[in-house]
């Protein structure tokens, strides 16, 4: 969230914009050669965990087989990745395998896997395997269909010869140990990672199966809960309630079995996967689709902060999937989002990660390549600086529903509000970096459902001097997502029961005198009226609780001489709920606040998000800033205490669906209080040392340009 400065120092930073050669004096060059010798501290003692990893994931096709070796190495020497993730087994065994019900690659004269390997490793460079058990060679299928899914139709899915094959079968329950003792084994692996986990429903087209009707799901659902298989997925059926936690946890057992079969086998081997069960790295993607109008400019920065914030001791795999789309796989997308994810990943701490089909070197659009090659030097020679790495965050964003968790990280990332996230599992869990008492905030981003457990755990936080921002149905639901018509949250203010008005057109929250004074005069005196297009709960306030902004419902939008409505029309069914309660405080939005933000990224409900945070909890920013909203900026520090950093990443270009070049943004002010007493702020990025005062603590400078992105980093002394 944006404050101003004091006068005097808006004043001193205003005529350092205007006489910008005063600034341009201000700044000497320097060499990355004459940093200092900086100490990150010893890394954990795996490989994978906080440091600095540069991943080139290269999928290889069957005619990949034939490929000039020379040529693949190095083009991923060029890159300079330090670890490469390539096919190995499932689908095709790119080794001479002897299982009977492992398909070989028939392009393949020697042992790829051996020769790629040996190369790579000579070379200093880690691999980690790729499986995808998900399906199986019809030839091999014909043989064994009681490791196949079968849809609602009472068919099994062939794609382009390959088969489906089900979480509850043969294959993904036992063979698929056999051909990880095999490759185990033999081959000196760093990790493994399996694609496809879990239960597949759609083949690459896009269709829809429906939920598997194999005898082997029909008779381990009924042996766990006595229910007969759903073919329908239907949230407000009781029994596809039971299938979908039975799905979750059968997965997860599944996958906690593999991971400990491997571990087992060879315990330094890394685990990679989709999965939140059994892994090392938590794998994601940040992919353009054929589906989607707008690419997701914070794809990455929402992967990366999920597993960072949740888990001390899981790091996120979150890749940049290289070509357009997977009906388009030979292009690539715009160069110019695929350079905003891979710098997400960089300044938010994580590894950086690109995904090709084929190999770097036969790729037949290669416009992001030599940007890719940049940013990967860059990290290779700072690379200190990405190890041993903490988010400086004082709020924390729990994921609940899409599109409002979505709209929360535009909000807080426009605002320059500093956060994690958090998974909804890892609240109040000890694998989570941070106790939750930690923060200053959190904020429920419409987390319907929660146990009793999660929450106590919330209303005990705020009770002993925490604050929360809830949005939308959070706590209406039980763990499993099951109704329970009821505000669960004590914290809230609200009393228990609720309405829910739906969706309509012309629908608004009317906005009093008395609601801008507590709000913010300055924020809210253009406007008296706010758009509200979603679900509202008609809840009533509390006893000491404060309701703002009246809900307005369905008013008369046409012809023109009918678009009017009566004072008699406003309800008193609150849009904004403020309470005090122990120690703590709570806000909460009965309505999806960041769906609608997302949805028209409208000024009013910017205004009301910002005041909640700032006018009503009273939560400070850990950064004052008259930074565009078109600035990511993240903020981490050595866990060892010998150097923080900003990022600073420049999200201009966008226009529609077009993705063009970033346009340099000029002398933005900062101002933050460094966690020690700085003494030289050098920009990585342009390769300068800047100036800056020292006052109270507080730290403030200028950062001259931001072209693509910025590092401020801050040395101690």
């Amino acid at each position: 969230m944006k404050m101003r400065p004091a006068k005097r120092t808006f004043r001193k930073i205003h005529l350092a914009r205007v006489f910008g050669i005063i600034t341009t004096l201000l700044i000497s060059k320097f060499s990355f050669a004459q940093l200092p010798a900086i100490d990150p501290g010893r890394y954990d003692t795996t490989w994978w965990n906080r440091t600095p990893i540069r991943l080139i994931q290269t999928n290889l096709r069957e005619i990949d087989a034939l490929m000039d070796v020379d040529a693949y190495v190095k083009s991923i020497e060029a890159a300079s990745a330090n670890v490469v993730l390539l096919n190995v087994g499932g689908i095709v065994a790119n080794y001479p395998t002897r299982l009977p019900f492992h398909y070989k690659n028939t392009f393949m004269k020697g042992d790829l896997v051996g020769t790629l390997l040996k190369r790579l490793h000579a070379k200093g460079i880690r691999v980690l395997g790729r499986f995808d058990v998900s399906k199986i060679n019809e030839t091999l299928a014909a043989q064994k269909p009681e490791w196949l899914y079968v849809g609602t139709d009472d068919k099994n899915v062939n794609y382009n010869g390959q088969v489906h094959t089900c979480v509850n079968g043969g294959y993904q329950q036992q063979y698929t140990f056999d051909i990880l003792k095999e490759t185990i084994d033999n081959y000196d692996l760093d990790g493994i990672f399996f694609n496809m986990p879990g239960y597949t429903t759609s083949d690459y087209s896009g269709v829809y199966h429906g939920i598997c009707q194999c005898t082997n799901c029909r008779k381990r659902f009924n042996d766990s809960t006595g229910m007969t298989l759903p073919v329908k997925e239907d949230m407000s059926d009781p029994v596809y309630r039971r299938y979908n936690a039975f799905r979750k946890t059968t997965s997860e057992q599944l996958f906690t079995q593999v991971g400990n079969f491997i571990k087992k086998q060879n315990p330094k081997l890394v685990i990679c996967t989709y999965t939140d069960a059994g892994v090392d790295l938590t794998r994601s993607e940040s992919s353009s689709w054929l589906t989607a109008e707008y690419e997701w400019n914070y794809f990455s920065t929402d992967h990366v902060k999920r597993v960072i914030g949740s888990y001390k001791d899981r790091t996120p795999s979150n890749l940049l999937q290289y070509f357009l789309a997977i009906g388009y796989r030979h292009i690539a997308t715009s160069p110019n989002i695929s350079r905003v994810w891979v710098l997400e990943n960089m300044l938010n701490g994580a590894p950086l990660d690109v995904y090709v089909i084929g190999t770097l070197a036969n790729q037949e659009d290669r416009r992001f390549i030599p940007i890719m090659n940049d940013i990967y030097r860059f990290h290779k020679t700072n690379e200190k600086l990405f190890a041993n790495l903490q988010p400086v965050s004082k709020v924390a964003l729990v994921r609940g529903s899409k599109d409002e968790y979505k709209g929360l990280i535009k909000l807080l990332s426009e605002e320059h509000t500093m956060f994690d996230v958090l998974e909804p599992a890892a609240v109040g869990n000890a694998r989570a970096p941070k106790k939750l008492e930690e923060y200053e905030a959190l904020i429920l981003a419409d987390v319907s459902d929660m146990d009793e457990r999660f929450i106590a755990i919330i209303d005990n936080y705020v009770k002993n001097g925490g604050k929360i921002l809830s949005t939308g149905f959070t706590s209406t639901k039980d763990g499993i997502g099951t109704p329970t018509n009821k505000i669960r949250l004590e914290a809230l203010g609200v009393l228990p029961g609720y309405e829910t008005f739906k969706q309509a057109k012309s629908t608004y929250l009317k906005v009093t005198p008395t609601d801008k004074s507590a709000l913010g005069k300055k924020e809210f005196e253009d406007f008296d009226l706010m758009m509200m297009y979603g679900d509202f709960l008609k809840c009533k306030v509390g006893t000491g609780a404060k309701g703002y902004l009246q809900l307005l419902p369905a008013t008369m939008f046409g012809p023109p001489e009918k678009a009017y409505y009566t004072e008699a029309e406003i309800t008193g069914f609150p849009g904004i709920i403020n309470n005090n309660f122990g120690k703590g405080k709570s806000v909460f939005i009965p309505w999806q606040i960041g769906s609608q933000y997302n949805f028209k990224g409208h000024y009013a409900h910017k205004a009301l998000f910002a005041s909640a945070l700032k006018n009503l909890l009273k939560v400070e920013s850990s950064i004052v800033t008259d930074a565009s909203p078109l600035i990511e900026m993240t903020r981490l520090s050595n866990r060892n205490g010998a150097f923080e950093w900003i990022g600073m990443l420049n999200h201009s270009g966008q226009i529609g669906a077009a993705l063009l070049e970033p346009v340099s943004i000029y002398n933005t002010m900062l101002r933050f209080k460094p966690l020690k007493p700085v003494k030289e702020i050098k920009l990585l990025r342009s390769g300068t040392t800047i100036q800056f005062k020292q006052t109270d603590g507080w730290v403030e400078c200028i950062v001259p340009k931001v072209a693509d992105f910025e590092m401020l980093l801050c040395l101690y002394r």
